[in-house]
């Protein structure tokens, strides 16, 4: 595997992760919980378009 495939998995992985935060934020019943699932997932939508960039592609993490 070359360094571009490693990092259009780790991308992906993000994506997928991102997706899960979304969700946990959709089902969060409590303050606390949509904090911790807010500051997850802008974490995880930041890594993503950090690897976006360096791949020069764009994913839609709503697709």
């Amino acid at each position: 595997m070359d360094i571009w495939e490693r990092i259009r998995y780790a991308r992906d992985q993000a994506l997928e992760a991102e997706r899960t935060e979304r969700r946990r934020l959709d089902e969060a019943d409590t303050n606390e919980l949509q904090r911790a699932a807010s500051v997850r997932l802008a974490t995880r939508q930041a890594v993503r378009e950090a690897l976006d960039d360096i791949l020069d592609e764009s994913t839609d993490p709503e697709a």
